[in-house]
């Protein structure tokens, strides 16, 4: 059989797990893993082949790492990675910086191959490393594989990160948590050329209601699969969300039926059930959620844990006629084929960009708050955006505390929806309106967010204000049918730069018997600590209504 024969049929993926396994077990390949030659092999650094042994791979997380014989690439035993719980199981071997020298670029090779798992599955071959005392992730190669079928990951020149320590290289999935084999794991000299194999695989193009065995089209096949997922568990979050073809986020009968009446033409279009709680019991529901301050854990880097990335970017604003700079927080394994619902984060008065991400009174940690949040199912995967909100068509930065001042900040309004949001439509893969959208930020940034939240709230249905700073005038309140989701206002006992200023606001809400979260963090100051418990809160509850 050769590497690239798929095992199996797509009608497979409704039969069992121990039978589909069974139907596997002699997945060896008659080509040879590696064509090269004699004197390039015996440059490899390593050639763990599991013949005699685990070769120094251990498992990692929640799992078990075993050498097996049911499916190898070449030779007659692979290193099986079962029993895991979470992505980031797998299996792990430690690297030598004498070795490995960061700084320095070399080849990694890898066979990956799932029997009982989604179809396809996609793998990751990842280093670990320690940086400045921080643990860090980097991707090495990246891939997706049929069912049944080896694929070779391999990256033929990766650097090591400059100044990293305590290197491990690690196997893992992206997302799906089946059992795989790996065989085959080479390191070499930079430029070496490792042959493996290939699987032709059909990815989905992502979210897409109906498509649940991710081929790109809606067929019979599906309603079989969307069947077999109530039952038994869908492949992966793609195909659950394709699932839930009414979107009334309940998994069940009707959508079955819309799915049937699709495909024998009673349909043109699936329906679409609007299930969101009011503003009230939305509030009434996740009340009991909000705690005072954050765990200290929140704010601290993860081992297994993959973390966002941030970009620094700029765009022209019209409304400033100028270019300003902003930061990009993206959901970790970001993918430009899905869509995120996206929250902006504003700072105070003389602060930048940087204040709300990284640079607070002391460090701010807010990758690593938004990264454990996702990876722990508590947020849902968003886009993070922290803008310049001083925009005077003038000036370029903050001169003084004054109206003049004052009015720059408050035009971020038309900034944010003139320019901002639409460069961030244009340049990101995002899910658009209030459903989608979140606005929060600290001192001025909190005034500006509810000044912004009552003039729009056809734009952002997640309201959010930290400390926020003296000057919101308006109703304190909206029309019935033109309500945010979700209003949360923080405060500090020991603010001596608004004071009461926040609870004053809140006090108005509260007349006007607006459902909302008043969030009062004793021993809370005008910084750090009240952002991070409020940042706590608000990622958990945003995009959740």
């Amino acid at each position: 059989m050769s590497s690239s024969k798929k095992i199996g049929k797509k009608f497979l993926s409704v039969l069992s797990s121990a039978a589909l396994a069974a139907s596997c077990l002699a997945l060896v390949p008659t080509a040879p893993a590696l064509a090269v030659e004699a004197a390039g092999e015996s440059s490899y650094i390593f050639h763990d082949t599991f013949e005699s042994g685990t070769d120094n791979w251990s498992a990692r997380g929640s799992c078990n790492a075993a050498v097996s014989s049911n499916a190898t690439y070449k030779g007659s035993k692979a290193l099986y990675l079962s029993g895991r719980t979470a992505a980031w199981n797998g299996g792990q071997k430690s690297l030598s910086t004498t070795t490995f020298v960061p700084g320095r670029s070399y080849a990694f090779s890898a066979c990956f191959a799932n029997l009982t798992g989604s179809d396809p599955t996609e793998f990751k071959l990842t280093l670990q490393y320690s940086l400045n005392g921080t643990a860090s992730y980097d991707k090495i190669a990246q891939t997706f594989a049929n069912r049944g079928e080896f694929v070779q990951l391999y990256n033929a020149e990766y650097t090591i990160p400059a100044g990293a320590s305590d290197l491990v290289l690690v196997v893992e999935t992206t997302e799906e948590t089946c059992d795989f084999y790996v065989d085959e794991i080479i390191a070499a000299p930079a430029g070496t050329k490792i042959d493996g194999p290939t699987s032709k695989v059909v990815i989905s193009k992502g979210p897409r209601r109906g498509d649940i065995d991710l081929d790109g089209d809606i067929t019979v096949l599906d309603l079989i699969e969307l069947k077999r997922g109530m039952i038994r568990g869908f492949i992966n979050k793609t195909a659950e969300t394709n699932a839930d073809i009414d979107q009334s986020g309940v998994i069940d009968e009707d959508d079955v039926s819309a799915l049937q009446s699709y495909l024998v033409g009673a349909i043109t279009e699936f329906p679409v059930v609007n299930n969101h709680l009011s503003m009230k019991d939305f509030t009434d529901k996740v009340k009991n959620t909000i705690v005072e301050k954050e765990p200290d854990s929140a704010n601290r880097s993860k081992n297994g844990v993959t973390y966002g990335q941030i970009q620094k970017k700029s765009y022209y604003s019209t409304t400033c006629n100028r270019q300003k700079d902003v930061n990009i927080l993206l959901p970790p394994n970001y993918d430009p084929n899905k869509q995120y619902p996206v929250m902006y984060i504003m700072h105070g008065y003389y602060e930048g960009i940087d204040r709300m991400l990284t640079k607070g009174n002391a460090e701010m940690h807010t990758r690593e708050m938004i990264g454990n949040a996702i990876a722990e199912g508590a947020a849902k995967e968003m886009i993070c955006v922290f803008p310049d909100v001083f925009s005077s068509p003038t000036l370029r930065a903050c001169t003084g505390m004054d109206e003049t001042n004052n009015q720059a900040y408050d035009n971020f309004i038309n900034d944010l929806t003139k320019d901002l949001m639409p460069y961030m439509e244009k340049n990101y893969s995002i899910l658009t309106g209030k459903d989608n959208t979140a606005i929060t930020g600290f001192s001025m940034g909190g005034r500006e967010s509810l000044l912004i939240g009552m003039k729009r709230p056809d734009l952002f249905g997640y309201i959010g204000a930290i400390c926020p700073a003296p000057g919101v005038t308006g109703s304190f309140n909206w029309s019935s049918d033109n309500q945010p989701y979700f209003l949360m206002i923080t405060g500090g006992s020991d603010d001596t730069v608004v004071y009461d200023n926040p609870k004053n606001y809140h006090n108005n809400f509260d007349k006007n018997g607006v459902p909302h979260i008043w969030h009062y963090v004793n021993g809370g100051y005008h910084g750090d600590n009240c952002i991070r418990a409020h940042l706590y809160n608000f990622f958990r509850i945003a995009f959740q209504n």
